[in-house]
């Protein structure tokens, strides 16, 4: 992490306990480019090393841009620390969430519709254990029917 960044955030956090509108007032600069509010800009140039064109500098596009490349890795390295997550992140995950919501529905209304073919065709899950019983039923007879000749086949011989 750099400097800049801890001395913009230390000096930040200081004049927001004077204040909440500052932090309102950072969210919209952020989200705005870094521009507009004069207070966070001016403490951002002043941070940063950056001359303000109003005291007779000029301020260097490269320098501008490559402090606010700067700041916004530190600011993402340091929300990844704190486990804070992207809005764009949020969205995709939201959005995701939502998608995976519609394709849940989707197959439980699949589900529910070969449910009710099989209950049309007679090859529902009751009906399905009633021809199993029936089988296994039929099956034991069988056997028994077996095993009562192969007894009186053994008692005949003997």
């Amino acid at each position: 992490m750099n400097r800049q960044f801890y001395e913009f955030w230390g000096n930040y956090f200081t004049n927001v306990a004077r204040g909440q509108k500052q932090l309102e007032d950072m969210s919209a600069w952020m989200k705005h480019g870094f521009s507009g509010t004069d207070d966070l800009a001016a403490l951002f140039r002043r941070c940063y090393g950056l001359n303000a064109p109003e005291t007779g500098g000029s301020m260097d596009a490269k320098a501008w841009q490559k402090a606010i490349a700067d700041f916004q890795q530190t600011f993402s390295q340091l929300a990844e620390q704190w486990g804070w997550v992207s809005q764009t992140e949020h969205q995709k995950i939201v959005d995701k969430c939502a998608a995976l919501e519609k394709k849940v529905e989707q197959q439980q209304d699949t589900i529910t519709q070969l449910r009710r073919l099989l209950n049309q065709e007679g090859r529902g899950h009751a009906e399905l254990f009633e021809i199993f019983k029936g089988t296994f039923e039929e099956q034991s007879n069988q056997f028994h029917t077996l095993m009562e000749s192969i007894s009186k086949s053994g008692k005949d011989k003997a």
